[in-house]
């Protein structure tokens, strides 16, 4: 059982850290693709929380999925994403949600708005790559499973 308990410590570190790889290797590519302006089509928005596994509290956030479109070398290219705006303890009424849903629409709905478009995989498109995101999920990793070896190695050493 210990060894079992060993196994998934050392496998939750190693999940950012993979994870956080593959997100830095996409934008990483991302960033060398075309760039091709894009128009906002629309949006739909919805509500989620997270729930605080020791106290119970949840904290609300407010989803709004920007669906757009646009153009590379004569094809025709369509996405979405998100963007989440945390938003408090209580849940989200209609009203509210409608409301950040039409701001975050506005703030998009401009020009020069661009997405990175892979130009083998026309369906493939990003927008706004960042490199920060995954650079903190992989130091967060590392963080964490330096942690853990040490603390592995402390109760190895209180145990002879």
């Amino acid at each position: 059982m210990l060894v079992l308990t060993k196994f998934f410590l050392l496998m939750f570190p190693l999940l950012f850290i993979g994870f956080g790889v593959q997100m830095f290797y996409k934008n990483w590519q991302a960033l060398g693709w075309p760039e091709v302006p894009i128009v906002i089509g629309g949006s739909d928005a919805g509500s989620s929380y997270d729930e605080d596994s020791d106290t119970g509290e949840k904290t609300w956030s407010i989803d709004v999925r920007l669906h757009f479109d646009g153009s590379y070398e004569g094809k025709p290219i369509s996405g979405s994403f998100v963007r989440s705006t945390r938003f408090g303890s209580a849940e989200p009424t209609p009203d509210e949600i409608e409301k950040q849903r039409q701001a975050t629409l506005v703030s998009y709905q401009r020009d020069g708005l661009t997405a990175r478009v892979n130009p083998q995989d026309t369906s493939e498109t990003l927008v706004e790559p960042s490199l920060v995101g995954a650079t903190f999920m992989v130091l967060i990793g590392i963080g964490l499973l330096v942690l853990f070896i040490r603390k592995h190695h402390k109760i190895s050493e209180d145990n002879i």
